[in-house]
């Protein structure tokens, strides 16, 4: 138990620790296979949706259970977000198979949608998950404009993202 009585901060605090980064290199080789494979990349991300939903939900419980709150209101306000997630990323995939939008762009607007949704997730949860869904927002900018250097950018990046995240559990430790 911690000083103010959460007993699940160790926890929450050792989930980010492993969780955080794996989340940042699944990220990472999505912007490297959006760059190498454009045409596929939208099945890459919408393989995504379930590991980020996942990773927010257990973060979700982690924190609401050591508040007494009922997880069946956390889980249905957390599966409503990510629904609404999935909603999107079959209109992309309607719009796809339509004709409407070439692979490629597909891509890029599904992982804008997984963008929005960590960012939104990360509301309730803190600013690490809002810095996830910032970081999925800036990968999008770099897939998109600035290919040759994109991986010096989120190496960049990842260095910063690490040294928060170091900053962020000394602080809560």
């Amino acid at each position: 138990m911690d000083e103010s009585g959460n007993a699940g901060a160790p926890r929450k605090l050792k989930f980010y620790k492993l969780f955080f980064p794996f989340l940042i290199l699944l990220a990472l080789g999505g912007v490297g296979y959006t760059d190498i494979n454009p045409a596929r990349s939208h099945l890459y991300w919408l393989a995504m949706v379930p590991v980020f939903a996942g990773a927010c939900l257990l973060l979700e419980w982690l924190q609401e259970h050591n508040r007494g709150l009922h997880w069946a209101a956390v889980l249905r306000a957390q599966l409503m977000l990510w629904l609404s997630l999935l909603v999107g990323v079959f209109l992309v995939y309607v719009l796809l198979h339509s004709g409407r939008l070439d692979n490629e762009n597909a891509g890029l607007i599904v992982l804008l949608l997984l963008a929005m949704t960590v960012f939104a997730a990360g509301l309730q949860l803190g600013p690490l998950v809002m810095l996830l869904g910032g970081f999925l927002a800036l990968s999008l900018v770099l897939a998109a404009y600035i290919e040759s250097y994109v991986w010096l950018i989120m190496l960049g990046f990842v260095v910063g993202i690490g040294v928060l995240s170091y900053l962020y559990s000394r602080r809560n430790a």
